[in-house]
């Protein structure tokens, strides 16, 4: 659904449900969500696993419709959202390089057009990428192929990312980095973006917002804004703050309730 903005904000989840069927009978996945994202916001899913955090998202990007309840985009002109998906596996084709990696989005749409091209090469120029264009993915660390990843999805111009857990196949290291990196980037680029992850560190240090989500089936249990700009907190000092910490063990007393594994 699609309605003009008038102050609206650009995603909206009224009592959304879902379920599936299996030989067993229904079972149920969602439990009435309800929530909202202002435009520019990076918002994190926080919820034990197979709650249904990545359901949110398929719904969201309509590869999935609800059993109930509405989901509404805000938009300016009423066309439908352009969605970027990011999953926790790149998915670079091998026998291609990385600029032609980063043209498929494109290709598939027919929209090779002298603009979208000028903004591919302005994206490897401004994150420091233009140097491995001509490599093939195998040459390239885990880290560097999540951010061709990204790129790629950015050169389709996507009015809202998602992102299911791009970084859990990385080592801790390269996670921090890349995680970095990648807010950084849609930050620096303006996009509304959604994380699913079950790394509640991960969710503080990249989200304006996160929602915690309860065992299947999944509810919102608890919204939690993240404020360390508004407390004169930079964003390198983020994970050595206080604030940090009590965020932290806000998410880690909601998420022990539910009885599920964590990460820290």
């Amino acid at each position: 659904m699609f309605q003009n903005p008038q102050g609206k904000p650009f995603l909206r989840l009224d009592h959304v449900n879902f379920s599936y069927y299996s030989n067993l009978g229904e079972v149920k996945v969602l439990n009435d969500i309800n929530f909202s994202i202002e435009k520019g916001v990076f918002a994190a899913l926080v919820g034990p696993s197979g709650c249904g955090k990545s359901t949110i998202l398929s719904l969201i990007a309509n590869l999935l419709k609800p059993v109930s309840g509405f989901i509404t985009f805000y938009s300016e002109d009423f066309n439908a959202p352009r969605v970027g998906y990011m999953l926790q596996h790149d998915h670079l084709l091998e026998w291609r390089t990385v600029y032609q990696n980063i043209m498929l989005g494109l290709e598939i749409q027919k929209k090779k057009t002298t603009e979208n091209l000028e903004l591919v090469d302005n994206l490897l120029e401004k994150y420091h990428l233009s140097n491995v264009k001509k490599q093939k993915p195998s040459s390239l660390s885990g880290g560097m192929r999540q951010r061709i990843a990204l790129i790629r999805t950015l050169a389709i111009r996507p009015d809202l990312l998602l992102l299911d857990e791009p970084f859990s196949a990385l080592d801790y290291q390269t996670r921090l980095n890349v995680s970095k990196n990648v807010h950084d980037i849609i930050k620096s680029e303006q996009k509304t973006a959604i994380l699913v992850t079950h790394d509640i560190s991960e969710a503080i240090s990249m989200a304006d917002i996160v929602f915690v989500l309860t065992k299947s089936p999944c509810a919102i249990k608890d919204v939690i804004p993240i404020e360390f700009e508004t407390n004169g907190i930079q964003r390198e000092d983020i994970r050595k703050s206080k604030l940090f910490q009590e965020y932290f063990d806000k998410i880690w007393r909601e998420m022990q309730n539910e009885n599920t594994e964590i990460e820290i």
